[in-house]
């Protein structure tokens, strides 16, 4: 019986230890990891609209003012590069806490990347290292590594990505130790930021369809909204539209658009209508960004700024709400259940104070 005691109490400590150990040394970047790991702490069933995609969403979507301004419970679960397989998967993994209205899919990344597919690869940390160990998590990896066996020596588990972060610890490390409370947190990382672009241009009629994996993930996500009784709204954020490679090569993604626009108007066309697709490229007239001025574009990336951030999400909201109506998407201002997105918008205030100093 002692034995039994002290082996129990033995598993217990270093259990505990173990936990402690992943919290601290845990990679903690806004890019996907602190997005993943904050839906945990999210109250049940109060993100009514859920953004998935590429780093273009958590940093052009803005969910306080989505909340302040309309009165919309959204929230970016996004990664850097996110492929489709990755948004089927954090689509499954919110669905079994939330009960979502609306999936507002980015499409960038299946435009913008398909032969070449090292961004994927390279950015795979910020796509699983938040996600809770499952059945489901363990259904991503095997979408993620493409067959790719020193993939999986590397991520899983989690652990062995980053066990020996030790010498690059930071004081936000050690404040995880025992856990952190991200029930404030909504996804959106503003940047501060201005770069001059060109205008984005639509340069061709032409169509040419997505990798096959993302035709097929595509085509996952809107038979499990359409399952789950969810309206699917795809769109990309505004960015540049078309740049030039490092190979110089372009990236045709306006191709790939152009061949989304008709998949989405042939599935209308079959009786399918809780799927639609916003061309905002074709009507960025209406949202009023400054390209070339630099007032609303952040970097070299084409990520918004929070100048920009904040002008499409009005238009967002707006488009939201037009299209889906209050009984789908309630006003949940002065709603106590709600408090969590105040403390957001408290946060982001803070944040927009402190880079405007």
């Amino acid at each position: 019986m002692k034995r039994i005691i002290v082996t129990s109490i033995s598993l217990i400590v270093f259990f505990c230890l173990l936990s402690v150990a992943n919290n601290v040394l845990c990679v903690k970047t806004e890019a996907g990891v602190t997005q993943s790991r904050a839906l945990y702490d999210q109250p049940k069933n109060t993100i009514d609209v859920v953004m998935l995609g590429s780093s273009h969403v958590h940093c052009g979507i803005n969910t306080a003012r989505l909340f302040t301004d309309y009165g919309i419970a959204g929230y970016d679960l996004s990664s850097a590069e996110q492929p489709l397989h990755v948004s089927y998967h954090y689509l499954k993994e919110l669905c079994k806490y939330q009960k979502p209205k609306v999936v507002v899919l980015d499409f960038f990344t299946a435009a913008a990347f398909q032969e070449d597919y090292k961004y994927h690869y390279y950015f795979l940390g910020d796509s699983l290292y938040g996600m809770r160990f499952s059945l489901n998590k363990l259904q991503l990896m095997t979408a993620c590594f493409d067959n790719k066996e020193e993939l999986w020596n590397k991520y899983f588990p989690s652990f062995f990505g980053y066990h020996d972060r030790y010498n690059d610890l930071e004081e936000k490390d050690l404040e995880a130790a025992f856990g952190k409370d991200y029930s404030y947190y909504k996804g959106f990382v503003p940047h501060f930021h201005n770069e001059s672009m060109p205008d984005p241009v639509i340069d061709t009629d032409e169509c040419k369809a997505p990798l096959e994996k993302s035709v097929r993930y595509l085509d996952k996500i809107i038979e499990y909204t359409k399952e789950n009784d969810i309206k699917l709204y795809i769109t990309m954020v505004p960015y540049e539209l078309n740049v030039e490679q490092q190979e110089g090569l372009k990236q045709e993604e306006t191709q790939r658009y152009n061949w989304l626009e008709n998949y989405v108007r042939e599935l209308n066309a079959a009786g399918d209508d809780h799927v639609c697709f916003d061309y905002v490229f074709k009507h960025l007239s209406d949202i009023g960004l400054d390209y070339t001025g630099g007032s609303d574009i952040s970097d070299g990336s084409s990520h918004l700024n929070y100048n920009g951030a904040n002008k499409y999400s009005d238009y967002l909201g707006n488009t939201l709400i037009n299209n889906y109506g209050r009984d789908l998407l309630p006003d949940h201002r002065g709603d106590v259940a709600y408090d969590s997105y105040l403390r957001h918008a408290e946060a982001i205030d803070q944040l927009v104070a402190e880079n405007q100093d």
